[in-house]
């Protein structure tokens, strides 16, 4: 795997010290085990997602941008997962991103074979927002095909790279990305002339009953989808989850792109990989 990053983007729209008396001679005790973590040095790190792993926008530009990702960048500002692990274990990771901008569960189902040239020691996937944030109603992906695909992608990951720490994500709360805009004149004008994501964005200003069952029902399809990802992750050996964070994560207008009101700006990625790194903690057993 190639440095900083090898992306696949195609055209497209997360000791406790005992003391005490002691006896005349100290019974004999069993050398303590090693930590899981204590011999664990992350050499390699890959991330299976979309365009927010890709950070398109944050350059300014509707391209990758991934120096600004959440996952590898290599921004300070943003201090991606592969950053914190360089401070954590004193050595940055060689990374490797399999992402696409528009990527859904079903592209990286496939897409993950590629892991098996040089397999990873841990294995992020963020999947999902693309199969709910779609170009019309009829386009998104129903929730059981969603879980299907999100299994096998993970089935495969397993496969290909038995030894890898994995990590599996919920789906970022598309709600909060309506509420931000929706009041926002610009936002909302900016929205109505771009394909993406009609089946949330379409109308976003408008209180109409059909419209607010639509996004209700877009809200409903990403619980299903995480509960989804737990059951996947639970199904998978070596696996943890985010347990709800990146979906419980708090995006602010500043954290949103200037450009298109649609995708993480620079200060968005940052807020990602402050709420995705504690659940790589917990799969190093830090």
């Amino acid at each position: 795997m190639n440095s900083p990053a090898r992306a696949i983007v195609l055209a497209g729209v997360l000791a406790l010290s005992i003391t005490g008396c002691a006896a005349e001679a100290e019974p004999p005790r069993a050398a303590p085990s090693p930590s899981p973590s204590a011999a664990f040095v992350t050499g390699s790190l890959a991330v299976v997602g979309d365009s927010m792993t890709l950070a398109a926008t944050a350059c300014g530009t509707p391209e990758a941008c991934v120096e600004a990702s959440w996952a590898v960048g290599t921004d300070p500002a943003v201090d991606s997962i592969a950053d914190r692990l360089a401070q954590l274990e004193g050595s940055r990771p060689e990374v490797d991103a399999i992402a696409k901008l528009g990527a859904r569960a079903s592209w990286a189902r496939s897409a993950v074979d590629t892991l098996a040239d040089s397999p990873p020691d841990i294995v992020l996937v963020l999947l999902g927002a693309n199969d709910a944030c779609a170009a019309s109603m009829s386009e998104v992906t129903p929730a059981p095909d969603f879980a299907a695909d999100y299994l096998a992608v993970l089935t495969t990951i397993r496969e290909v790279a038995p030894d890898a720490r994995v990590v599996a994500y919920s789906v970022p709360d598309l709600l909060r990305l309506w509420e931000l805009g929706r009041g926002d004149a610009e936002t909302v004008e900016a929205w109505e002339k771009s394909p993406s994501c009609r089946s949330l964005l379409a109308a976003a200003d408008s209180d109409a009953t059909a419209d607010a069952e639509r996004r209700a029902e877009i809200g409903a399809l990403v619980t299903d989808y995480n509960l989804a990802i737990e059951a996947a992750c639970a199904a998978t050996a070596g696996c943890t989850t985010d347990q709800g964070a990146v979906h419980a994560t708090r995006f602010e207008a500043a954290d949103i792109s200037s450009l298109d009101h649609f995708h993480a700006s620079r200060a968005g990625q940052a807020r990602l990989a402050a709420s995705a790194w504690p659940a790589v903690e917990a799969a190093l057993g830090r």
